[in-house]
Formats: structure tokens, C-alpha cells, sequence
């Protein structure tokens, strides 16, 4: 990873440490991070491949964001769908914001009854309503 190399090829703190904790991110997206360091590969759930794109924007691993994207585009759900498009709001993949998006107007009674729906802060609810209402979503 390009984030790590420099960080031992410079001078930051790290440099001189024998061991560097990393919490930033759980368990299971670390697991995954270095398993796709080592295989290019990466197996996980839609909730995890989150985490795990936070971490690649982090890392700037563009390979490993889009397959990211593409884990979670096969794990999309009525009640995950408005999770992982404000996910992919935060994280800056339009693409899978895009896709994201149309999944939950393309489902939008069932996704307005999930508990995700209800959680996301007003500002990206605002901006949902809006995009949706121009797609003719509210229309009779």
C-alpha cells in the first residue's frame, strides 16, 4: 500500500516504532485490507465493504475502492439501500451513489418503512427528496 510505504520511507513518528496500532477501523476491514494487499482479492458483507471503502479512500487504493463499490452494488437491500447511499455520499463514489440512488426510488415505499431511512440526517433526506422528486418518484 502507497500509504504505508511512504510512511516507512520518511520521517514520520512511525518510522522509528516496532509496533504501530491502527483503531481507526474494525477488525474485519483490517483482515480484509491486508488480504486484498496480499491476493487482490476481498470477500466481506455490503456493511463491512463501508468500512473498507473508507479505508481505501483513506489509503488512496483506488483498485481496492471500486471493488468496494461492486460488493456492496451485489449486497444492496430494501433495508440497507439508504445506509449505503449515505455511505457512498460520504466516501465520494458516485458511481455506487448513482446506483445507490436508484435502487432505493426504484424501491421507495418499502425504503421510506426501514429504519435507515429515518436515522440519515436532514441534509442528505433534503437532498434525497429533491433528486427524487426530479426523477418524477412523487409523481401520481
Amino acid at each position: 500500500c502507497e500509504h504505508f510505504r511512504s510512511m516507512f520511507q520518511s520521517h514520520w513518528n512511525e518510522d522509528m516504532k516496532e509496533v504501530i496500532e491502527v483503531d481507526q477501523f474494525s477488525y474485519p476491514v483490517y483482515r480484509s485490507f491486508l488480504e486484498f494487499l496480499y491476493t487482490d482479492n476481498v470477500e466481506l458483507p455490503p456493511e463491512d465493504a463501508i468500512g473498507l471503502l473508507d479505508l481505501a479512500t483513506s489509503y488512496c487504493e483506488d483498485r481496492l475502492k471500486r471493488l468496494c463499490q461492486h460488493i456492496i452494488k451485489r449486497g444492496i437491500t430494501v433495508e440497507n439501500s439508504f445506509s449505503l447511499l449515505s455511505a457512498a455520499v460520504r466516501y465520494d463514489a458516485e458511481d455506487l451513489e448513482e446506483f445507490c440512488f436508484k435502487f432505493c426510488v426504484n424501491h421507495l415505499t418499502e425504503v421510506t418503512q426501514t429504519a435507515a431511512f429515518w436515522q440519515i440526517d436532514g441534509n442528505l433526506l433534503k437532498d434525497f427528496i429533491c433528486r427524487a422528486s426530479r426523477c418524477g418518484a412523487f409523481k401520481n
